[in-house]
């Protein structure tokens, strides 16, 4: 699980109104290679890969009871697929993908961690900051992705969700990764730090690996829909995903919670007598000034307004349910 740490406010107010340089190095970088690479894809994953170069997307891969295994960003390059995940996911997701490669596959995999130096770069500012230095981002769609140049240094660059505004992730060669990071910072990005980013992304209702997707988890649950494509044929767990589609049996819900105090992750959620869910995140948002916490909570206390308690430890914290994200209008209590 991912550490809880406390926010600098220079890299968080950054985040929130102007441009922020997050550095990932340490997350999860692979290359899928090979004539069979976008349909050995397509039948392990959720979403639709029939992807031309420069395009991307999001999909889950799942178990075969359909829970979360890995989040991957995809780029799809003229000659493979670059697929992008969490921090330290890299190992477990290497191995979970060369035990789908059948015999008869056109697949390699390669780890590509070592190889490539990886930034974030969010908040409202981030694609003028981009604009001034590198060449405009505005046009690129969600997931697509180009080529420009840093500091002398061919970028790719690829548009992801952010957290509430623009934000792009940007590869580059490890040789080159300092320079390409003080040629941002000089053009005005303040860093971000791993406790200011899990403030921000609590605070924009953004699940992430070992809090809200985990294997205890599934995509709909986790509240990514958007990446199960409903049209196309069988990938594992799509049986399990189809169902809880057609029939309305997602039973468990991301909320964002506000509780009366600061409480435990994965502590329990009570109602009525009994448990209901989980804690998944919880931090102390800097523009709320008040504890607020991401929870999976089974229907019907997910609906906003509902009381629950917390049983966090010795205590026993109201909390209640609030829509996502959480906003300058969530309600104080």
């Amino acid at each position: 699980m991912l550490s809880e740490q406390t926010p600098t406010s220079t890299g968080y107010w950054a985040g929130r109104t102007g441009a922020a340089l997050r550095d990932e190095g340490d997350h999860a970088r692979l290359w899928l290679g090979g004539e069979d690479r976008i349909p050995f894809l397509q039948r392990i994953s959720t979403n639709d890969m029939r992807l031309l170069p420069g395009q991307g997307t999001a999909t889950v891969l799942t178990s075969p009871t359909a829970r979360i295994q890995a989040l991957l960003t995809v780029l799809a390059m003229p000659t493979g697929l670059l697929l992008l995940a969490g921090p330290g996911q890299g190992p477990a997701i290497f191995n979970t993908l060369r035990t789908q490669i059948f015999f008869n596959d056109q697949v390699t995999l390669e780890g590509r961690g070592g190889a490539l130096a990886q930034f974030n770069l969010l908040g409202p500012q981030a694609a003028s900051l981009l604009a001034g230095i590198a060449g405009a981002v505005d046009d690129l769609p969600l997931f697509g992705w180009r080529t420009l140049a840093v500091a002398g240094v061919d970028l790719t660059v690829q548009r992801h969700e952010g957290l509430g505004s623009a934000g792009f992730t940007l590869l580059a060669p490890a040789p080159a990764g300092l320079a390409v990071k003080a040629a941002l910072l000089q053009a005005g990005a303040a860093l971000l730090d791993e406790g200011a980013y899990h403030t921000l992304r609590v605070e924009a209702g953004v699940p992430a690996p070992g809090f809200e997707l985990t294997e205890q988890v599934s995509p709909l649950e986790a509240g990514l829909r958007r990446f199960c494509h409903e049209g196309k044929g069988c990938y594992t767990g799509q049986e399990i995903i189809a169902r809880q589609i057609t029939y309305d049996k997602v039973t468990t819900h991301l909320v964002g919670l506000l509780p009366d105090a600061m409480p435990a992750v994965e502590a329990k959620l009570m109602a009525e007598g009994k448990q209901v869910g989980w804690v998944s995140s919880a931090v102390q948002s800097i523009a709320l000034q008040r504890p607020i916490a991401l929870a999976l909570v089974r229907r019907p206390h997910h609906q906003p307004g509902a009381q629950l308690t917390i049983q966090s430890g010795d205590q026993a914290i109201p909390a209640a349910v609030v829509p996502l994200p959480f906003t300058s209008e969530t309600p104080p209590s």
